[in-house]
């Protein structure tokens, strides 16, 4: 997890006390846009310095570019032109690279004679400072969807400021073109230089992650110089997705996987989970559904989900090539085909929840229910291709105990999941494979337990019995920790721990003594953060949940 080592907030306030003229929150508007407010070094970067396919890299906290590859503007020397930085302070420096980009602007603005601190004033020179490229049609529309990102967070209108160009840039109630497949995307073609006839029948999808902005994919994937494209590149603040490469015909995206695959980039970079909202994991969901609806060779079913196996082998983190065309797994990461380099999505991507939110159809077994306290739970020679779901109730007051007397899965492919409540969104309690739960008891009257298998080789199952208790009883006996955010160690030493009561996104922020923000950022559920930076003293983390607001405060002593 990455540390902002600067109070991220007086980093932009210092620079608008010394360029005045700027309209207030535009910096961290175009920082957000580029980099999402992180200081951008190579260590950051997970592609191959010398790939010649991946995207420019931008750099600091305003994302500004070295290297453009003969495609992007290098405003990296713009920048320390117009500011009197040199390029390695700009580099190096957190607060002289937002420094120089707002010295840098101010000039620009003077050339350009805006006088005005509206912030639609001063989109000139955002686009004159921008990294994109400029001069040709194909250019233009990339630096609407810039702009239109770094607007999204100010308060603007954005109808009046971005006029006829509104509902293709916000994707509300746009008529695309039918060139596209997926009737939600906005339809921007690749030039003929970057993707050819497929010959192959489609038989699997892959999940990237960018390295670089949604406007700056796009615009990658519109020069011949890159020599790479995707079918579908999707935005992270809102989930906006454009299809640049028909479905039939072969993208660049995936070296010998090319020719039987669909490519969908995620707008992000794969150390910083801020990237990875809701919104984008739901508009890509989505865009999963109506692939595997067209395509009976991919079924949502065959998602990757794994991540870890029980003797630690991390499948999302690193290369793994989990098979080729006949691979059973069909949506997986660009890291788990054969003959790959890069290793997006990561290990910041959650498959799991995104296995969810694809297979978010399926209607549970209920088990149980008003007055019924025990009954067998047996799943016996199961088949290839299961995902099932029960649900065991009782009634209120009461807890549920179930013990499995037998439990044999296929070693690293099949996998039970156990929640402490009624669905597959409750507070997981546990995953099996290799190992038998056990016993496992809910903190309240209803249990869920889900079990997914491969498409290929089986094994025995399990045999199990659930009872009905009382509170008080189990009380008295409870394995599992109540539902609760928490800290640990505490004291802190170099690795901060937190755990959150359900899965989901949560906004955290680390605030010292004096009240400063010294650290923040976006997370799905437990994480641990890396604080060996922080100085000795004591601290508030400030939790909220996304998805409904709710917020908590938990104190620790570095």
């Amino acid at each position: 997890m990455k540390l902002v080592i600067l109070v991220i907030l007086s980093v932009f306030q210092l620079a608008e006390r010394q360029c005045p003229s700027l309209p207030s929150g535009l910096l961290e508007a175009v920082s957000f846009t580029n980099t999402q407010c992180h200081h951008l070094t190579d260590a950051d970067y997970t592609f191959p310095a010398d790939d010649p396919t991946a995207m420019p890299r931008a750099y600091g906290m305003m994302g500004l570019v070295r290297d453009g590859k003969g495609c992007f503007r290098e405003n990296l020397k713009t920048v320390a032109m117009l500011s009197g930085f040199t390029e390695e302070e700009i580099l190096e420096d957190p607060a002289i690279n937002v420094l120089a980009y707002a010295k840098a602007c101010e000039k620009v603005a003077s050339q350009k004679g805006i006088t005005s601190k509206a912030p639609g004033a001063w989109m000139p020179a955002i686009m004159e400072l921008s990294e994109l490229p400029i001069g040709e049609k194909k250019d233009e529309l990339p630096m609407k969807m810039m702009l239109y990102s770094v607007y999204y967070q100010l308060d603007v209108d954005l109808k009046a400021l971005f006029g006829e160009d509104y509902p293709l840039l916000s994707g509300e109630n746009v008529a695309v073109s039918r060139e596209t497949d997926y009737p939600n995307a906005i339809w921007v073609p690749a030039p003929e230089c970057n993707w050819e006839e497929r010959t192959k029948e489609v038989s699997g999808v892959v999940i990237h992650y960018t390295e670089g902005s949604y406007a700056g994919a796009i615009s990658w994937f519109l020069n011949c110089e890159s020599s790479v494209s995707a079918h579908y590149v999707i935005r992270s603040v809102d989930g906006q997705v454009t299809q640049m490469v028909r479905e039939a015909d072969k993208a660049y995206h995936a070296r010998t996987a090319n020719g039987y695959t669909i490519g969908v980039e995620h707008e992000a970079y794969g150390d910083i989970a801020s990237f990875f909202t809701e919104a984008m994991y739901e508009s890509s969901a989505d865009l999963m559904r109506s692939i595997c609806s067209r395509y009976e060779t991919i079924d949502g079913h065959r998602t990757f989900c794994t991540d870890t196996l029980d003797d630690g082998t991390a499948l999302d983190s690193g290369l793994h090539n989990l098979g080729g065309e006949g691979a059973c797994i069909k949506i997986r990461g660009h890291q788990h085909y054969p003959d790959q380099s890069h290793t997006d999505p990561g290990p910041f991507w959650s498959w799991n929840y995104y296995y969810k939110l694809i297979n978010n159809r399926e209607l549970p077994t209920v088990l149980g229910g008003a007055g019924v306290t025990e009954g067998n739970f047996n799943h016996e020679n199961y088949g290839n291709d299961e995902r099932r779901i029960w649900v065991i109730e009782s009634d209120p007051n009461t807890t549920i105990t179930l013990s499995f007397d037998s439990f044999d899965l296929e070693r690293d492919y099949d996998f039970l999941w156990i929640y402490d409540g009624a669905n597959v969104n409750a507070p997981q309690i546990g995953r099996w494979n290799t190992q038998s739960p056990g016993t496992v008891r809910s903190t309240g009257n209803a249990l869920c337990v889900e079990f997914r298998s491969d498409c290929l080789t089986t094994a025995t199952g399990w045999q199990a019995h659930w009872s009905v208790g009382t509170m008080a009883q189990v009380d008295t006996i409870h394995i599992h920790p109540k539902k609760h955010y928490g800290i640990y160690p505490n004291p802190v030493g170099d690795c901060l721990s937190l755990k959150f009561p359900e899965e989901g996104f949560y906004d955290v922020k680390i605030v010292d003594i004096l009240g400063r923000v010294v650290y923040k950022t976006r997370v799905f559920g437990n994480t641990n953060i890396d604080v060996n930076q922080l100085s000795k003293g004591c601290y508030a983390v400030h939790y909220r949940r996304v998805k409904t607001g709710e917020e908590n405060v938990e104190r620790f002593i570095r």
